[in-house]
């Protein structure tokens, strides 16, 4: 094996410590601001480092009280927590046969996947009007469950093709083997193909819950009381007024950004390997 030139790895180790800097900058002045006072974050020139650390922000979000904001940002942060996770168990509900029959009986049925994709590359603004008339006409505005489901318009063509990809890379003789011995579709799915799609489905559902535990659009447009507001549009309601209170907002995307934060770290090894499980045939 040839040795690398110092001056490839000298490049090598710039341009990493240059993408890490400049992916890493902006988290780490969110936190810097979070534990500011807002003297330190509204004099001039800015204070980098602030003079002490202050957690009042912190306490102000994570403490109950009638009509406050750590009620508002408490009972949001709930909200987040169950319309995420019902996104995400109603699109792998949907996904898995759909993409089970799009892979075995592929045919003209490939169109439908081709315009779940589209629909997916289309701006929700896009949707925005035909999904509040639909909403306000089942008397849903304004409720988690009815968000999730808007949600599932986001998450589910990205799941379904994901999905699709990986069930192509499973030998359709293994199906076959279970056919021979009597199983029926349900069985053929549940004990064949389910268990070889455990690392994509875990990717899935992990990206799925990112991606909806972020949006922050359809939620300002079809929520509005505290028992349905999420996250995202709370943590903008706390920049709108004529003074905005920095450290308020920085401490809120800290406690927002945390859960995707730690679901990249901890599991970035299966997120890769579910991305990369479906590009190789056996």
């Amino acid at each position: 094996m040839a040795r690398r030139k110092p001056i490839h790895s000298i490049l090598l180790y710039t341009v990493v410590i240059c993408l890490v800097v400049y992916l890493l900058a902006p988290f780490i002045w969110l936190i810097i601001m979070s534990f500011s006072t807002s003297s330190d974050l509204t004099q001039k020139p800015l204070h980098w480092i602030p003079s002490k650390i202050d957690i009042s922000s912190y306490q102000e979000l994570m403490t109950m009280g009638i009509n406050s904001r750590g009620e508002l940002f408490v009972n949001a942060l709930r909200n987040s927590v169950t319309t995420a996770f019902s996104a995400v168990l109603l699109s792998l509900i949907v996904t898995i046969p759909a993409s089970w029959v799009l892979s075995r009986y592929p045919g003209k049925k490939s169109l439908i996947l081709m315009a779940a994709i589209f629909s997916f590359m289309l701006p929700p603004v896009a949707y925005a009007l035909p999904l509040y008339r639909m909403l306000t006409r089942l008397g849903w505005l304004d409720n988690s469950f009815s968000l999730a489901l808007v949600y599932c318009t986001i998450v589910l063509p990205f799941c379904v093709w994901l999905i699709k990809e990986n069930i192509d890379a499973i030998p359709y003789e293994l199906e076959e083997s279970a056919i021979i011995d009597g199983a029926g579709i349900t069985k053929r799915i549940t004990l064949v193909v389910l268990p070889l799609l455990l690392p994509a489905l875990g990717t899935v559902a992990l990206l799925a819950l990112i991606m909806a535990w972020d949006e922050y659009f359809y939620a300002l447009l079809f929520t509005s009381s505290k028992e349905a507001i999420t996250l995202p549009v709370v943590i903008a309601n706390l920049a709108s007024g004529r003074q905005s209170n920095y450290n308020l907002i920085a401490a809120g995307g800290v406690i927002a950004s945390t859960p995707p934060v730690l679901i990249g770290v901890l599991f970035q090894r299966a997120l890769i390997r579910g991305l990369v499980q479906g590009g190789v045939k056996e």
